[in-house]
């Protein structure tokens, strides 16, 4: 019997990987600042909620575009593609002097983001090998998770606290856009993403949608859970008195990235589905907690368990995804799954806010826990069918 663990950090890989952090990194610097740069170049809070919502839908736009795209392209030209896109949208910041050319390039970067991501998540999944695909996939969310809590620093650090550092902002992003280009341009190409992007599409896509239906239901409401922490919890918090809310997201973050580190041989021991289980149901208990707490220090100890469980639930059903889909098809399956997340955040931060003017953030929380309910009870049928014998192999001939 052949022991020998197979390789992960493969040049290619390591390159994918700090592609995958420069394309978030770019994004988590001028998330929540951009909405200040157009009320500085208009003077008026409207333009802030449709800032956010350009990208959103720019970059949903592309998701399944760029899936088909890799099919044809391969995703190395996809990914340089998107990082151009990015690039452009960046320069068209610096050089703006109406709103109108600000919409213009936050639906470029929308645009690029959903190429790119997409592209270079597919690129990860065809360099990995099989037995070290959740690792892979684990640790490529953990670049994401790092940019989301290193990101709004520096991007706050470089406008400076009179919000006039624009333009040194602009420049930085531009340069790492610039620095992911190079890196990618020069990166070596790996021939095992030529041999599937070109290979004879003779076999047929053989693989059940059915089989998928249920994780995909869970990541949605997954997202839809996690929009309430992101987009109403600082408000919650301020709310019952708290401060130092910021330590929340932190910690929040320590946990999505210490999950990456165990969920691989946790699933090994339980199964895919038992631990998407068990993490809906930590998510649970977290959000349901969350309504009861008194002070700082029990909203901080929460913010780890629910962390660990949103970074378990992403890369296991991520990963499924993948492995359930034929080869050619791998970005198909991180379109699915990027799609579902984006859809999930987008309509929660809508849905929240209405529920939290209705009936205050409290009942944001119980409504987000309630959707965790019925995660678990998804959870528990998957289970079962796997259980009766629907697995894997059974479900879908691989090509």
């Amino acid at each position: 019997m052949n022991n020998r663990k197979e390789k992960l950090w493969s040049r290619g890989y390591i390159i994918a990987l700090i592609v995958m952090f420069g394309l978030f990194i770019v994004i988590s610097i001028s998330l929540s600042l951009l909405t200040i740069y157009a009320k500085n170049l208009t003077g008026v809070d409207t333009y802030a909620g449709i800032m956010t919502s350009i990208f959103t839908v720019g970059a949903l736009a592309m998701r399944f575009v760029s899936g088909s795209l890799t099919e044809r392209l391969g995703n190395k030209r996809v990914i340089l593609i998107g990082i151009i896109l990015m690039i452009g949208a960046t320069g068209m910041f610096l050089l703006a002097d109406t709103i109108g050319v600000v919409f213009i390039g936050r639906t470029l970067q929308g645009v690029g983001f959903g190429l790119s991501t997409t592209a270079t998540s597919t690129y990860i999944s065809v360099i990995c090998h099989p037995s070290r695909l959740l690792e892979g996939i684990g640790f490529t969310a953990i670049a994401q998770s790092l940019s989301a809590v290193i990101g709004p620093v520096v991007g706050f650090w470089l406008v400076g606290p009179d919000y006039r550092g624009f333009t040194l902002l602009f420049l930085v992003m531009m340069g790492i856009g610039l620095l992911t280009l190079l890196l990618m341009l020069f990166g070596k190409g790996h021939g095992n993403e030529e041999k599937i992007v070109h290979q004879s599409h003779g076999c047929k896509d053989a693989f059940s949608w059915a089989y998928l239906r249920l994780p995909i239901i869970i990541l949605f409401l997954n997202a839809l859970s996690q929009s309430a922490i992101v987009s109403f919890l600082a408000l919650y918090a301020i709310s019952l008195g708290f401060t130092s809310i910021g330590s929340f997201f932190t910690i929040n973050a320590i946990g999505m990235i210490a999950s990456r580190f165990v969920v691989n041989p946790l699933v090994k021991k339980f199964g895919k589905f038992q631990i998407i289980f068990m993490s809906t149901f930590v998510y649970f208990i977290s959000l349901i907690f969350l309504t009861q707490v008194r002070t700082m220090g029990q909203m901080l100890f929460l913010a780890f368990p629910a962390g660990f469980a949103i970074g378990s639930i992403g890369p296991v059903i991520n990963t499924l995804l993948i492995e359930v889909m034929p080869n050619h098809k791998k970005g198909l399956a991180n379109a699915v799954y990027f799609s579902t997340l984006d859809i999930g955040y987008g309509l929660g931060s809508f849905i929240w806010g209405v529920i939290a003017s209705l009936s205050g953030y409290m009942a944001v929380f119980y409504m987000a826990a309630c959707l965790q309910i019925l995660g678990i009870g998804f959870g528990m049928m998957q289970i079962v069918k796997v259980d009766k014998g629907k697995n894997e192999a059974q479900c879908f001939p691989k090509c």
